[in-house]
């Protein structure tokens, strides 16, 4: 990129205009008055990574107001599980098809999203949207240990993030939740449904996807290398 005479640009201190260009540094001018000798190519790549965050929320809010379009007024929620009574939705079939909510829980609409808490591991671990309608008709290859099918309500999903291995899942004494400050307390009972603000579900989904994203390129990193070792 090139720095423009009176264009307007922002580091981490604030937003500054340039008002001089003497390579390698640029003289500017904060919003609060006062006036520094900048170098240019430091000041570049603080600004391109700014520029990128404002990029990527950007791109957040649009995809926020293109669900809402889909779906409406959508809502947000954690779950507990119980891992060693029954792992929803890492066994295979349709566990990580299917969610259930058993009575009287809440009713989920489509565009409904869900993040998955784990009781015993006290961490979140996965985020699903809901894409159907409510069936009270068990799913195939169903087994609870606890309650009668007719006791449930089960509804569509598509897994968005799953992290299997919950050592790398989000503690949950890394987070609060602003819209359930007691959800510790509340979801300790397993299949419990706490309601939160779509601020909050965004950025405990953020990272679980980071989390993902960095699996990703790790098992990638070792790809090229299992590769170059062969040739």
């Amino acid at each position: 990129m090139t720095f423009e005479l009176n264009g307007r640009y922002a580091n981490r201190k604030g937003h500054y205009t340039v008002l001089e260009l003497n390579p390698p540094k640029m003289t500017v001018r904060y919003d609060d008055g006062s006036e520094a000798q900048l170098n240019i190519a430091i000041q570049e790549r603080i600004w391109e990574n700014i520029a990128a965050e404002i990029e990527a929320q950007e791109s957040s809010r649009a995809a926020r107001a293109e669900r809402k379009k889909q779906h409406g007024d959508m809502k947000f929620y954690v779950k507990s599980l119980s891992m060693i009574a029954q792992e929803e939705i890492s066994a295979p079939g349709w566990r990580d098809k299917v969610t259930m909510v058993a009575e009287p829980g809440p009713k989920l609409l489509p565009g409904s999203r869900v993040i998955y808490y784990a009781i015993e591991n006290k961490a979140f671990f996965a985020v699903a949207t809901v894409t159907g309608e409510a069936n009270n008709s068990p799913p195939k290859g169903f087994f609870y240990p606890a309650k009668d099918p007719s006791d449930f309500t089960f509804y569509p999903i598509d897994m968005d993030v799953i992290i299997s291995n919950l050592k790398m899942s989000v503690p949950d004494h890394t987070v609060e939740l602003e819209s359930a400050p007691s959800y510790k307390s509340q979801l300790v009972v397993p299949e419990t449904y706490i309601e939160i603000n779509e601020d909050d579900f965004e950025l405990l989904a953020e990272l679980l996807t980071e989390i993902i994203e960095e699996e990703e390129e790790e098992d990638e990193d070792l790809d090229s290398e299992d590769e170059d070792y062969e040739e």
